[in-house]
């Protein structure tokens, strides 16, 4: 199944990124504080939120998270949530995607619909994207690492190495050159 949502860019989830991390004064902190974000920021900012650790028989072994729109709830796959703990980048990563699309749709209201079987959705109206998009963005500001090297934001921003390429390819808005 498809999705379709309203459009955003890039600058204007960096700006979104950009204002979450003022709120909680990281916007000059490499590192993205995720499960603090989730466990203690947001039920405190976001009323009615909550999460849940699901276990892979509940989420299903292909999914690593999830977010409940109507009930305002985040899970995460039991085995991530301890990878984001003890640091994984890549499910730092996973957390912030997900934080990423209750604050789109639930905090934001960005409206999404089902599309039509053979529509392609334009990239910047995927929500799939949008969330990736915000969730590099928290996790690797892009004042932040725009002079970096990509393994300096690995260690810095807590992320995958494919994460700190892919984030420092758009924080200096085309190719790599270090």
């Amino acid at each position: 199944m498809t999705y379709i949502a309203e459009p955003l860019t890039r600058k204007q989830l960096r700006q979104l990124a950009f204002q979450i991390r003022q709120l909680i004064g990281f916007e000059n902190k490499p590192r993205f504080p995720v499960i603090v974000f989730l466990e203690n920021i947001m039920p405190m900012i976001f009323p009615g939120f909550y999460y849940e650790i699901a276990t892979e028989s509940e989420l299903g072994a292909s999914k690593h998270g999830d977010t409940d729109v109507a009930n305002k709830c985040i899970r995460i796959r039991e085995d991530v949530y301890i990878g984001a703990l003890e640091g994984n980048g890549r499910d730092r990563m996973t957390v912030a995607h997900e934080i990423a699309h209750y604050i789109l749709l639930v905090v934001c209201g960005i409206k999404f619909a089902r599309t039509f079987a053979g529509y392609s959705v334009p990239t910047y109206q995927d929500p799939e994207w949008q969330a990736k998009a915000l969730s590099g963005e928290l996790m690797c500001a892009a004042h932040l690492i725009v002079k970096m090297s990509p393994q300096s934001i690995v260690d810095e921003c807590g992320v995958s190495d494919e994460a700190a390429v892919y984030q420092l390819k758009k924080a200096r808005g085309g190719a790599i050159v270090c």
